[in-house]
């Protein structure tokens, strides 16, 4: 913690400075400060840059995997669908033809068949289930990184701008 006394020694200091400095030398001195601290300041924004130009990389490349893997995804679940359609399909037009069906034993081979299909159905739904999930979890991911991603090139813009403002 710097003390009033070591404040005002430091205040003392460079009036002194000043003083016999003169008036170019100051200017001269001054002008060099603000050089460096420039140079330091457009160093720094462009290691950030470059940093947030390597998140970037690495997060097109994770989009690329998973964007892999939801397609995979989505292959395997497109034969569940169908099987699942097409039981359902089967189920309800057996229980059309159960309506129009008049005797019983008929309708028992009938109940039989879309006991059948129902179950088909129920267990193309399950295994759909778990596909599905898959794939809303790999789409919450890409989400969150779009979300990311997209913060990512504001600081990048915000960077750029004041790499700019440096050179003006």
């Amino acid at each position: 913690m710097v003390t009033d006394a070591e404040k005002e020694l430091e205040q003392k200091r460079l009036a002194a400075r000043q003083a016999m400095e003169g008036p170019e030398w100051t200017a001269k001195r001054e002008r060099e400060e603000k050089e460096k601290k420039i140079s330091e300041t457009g160093e720094q924004l462009k290691k950030s840059l470059a940093e947030i130009d390597q998140k970037k990389t690495a997060m097109e490349l994770e989009w690329v995997k998973l964007d892999d893997q939801r397609k995979i995804v989505r292959a395997q679940l497109a034969p569940i669908l169908e099987r699942e359609k097409q039981a359902e399909s089967a189920e309800a037009s057996l229980e059309l033809e159960e309506a129009k069906t008049v005797l019983t034993q008929d309708k028992q081979v009938i109940e039989k068949k879309r006991q059948v299909a129902q179950i088909t159905r129920q267990e193309a739904e399950k295994e759909k289930w778990g596909y599905q999930e898959k794939l809303w979890q790999i789409e919450r991911v890409i989400e969150t990184n779009t979300v990311k991603y997209r913060a990512l090139l504001d600081q990048e813009d915000e960077a750029k701008k004041q790499l700019n403002e440096l050179h003006v």
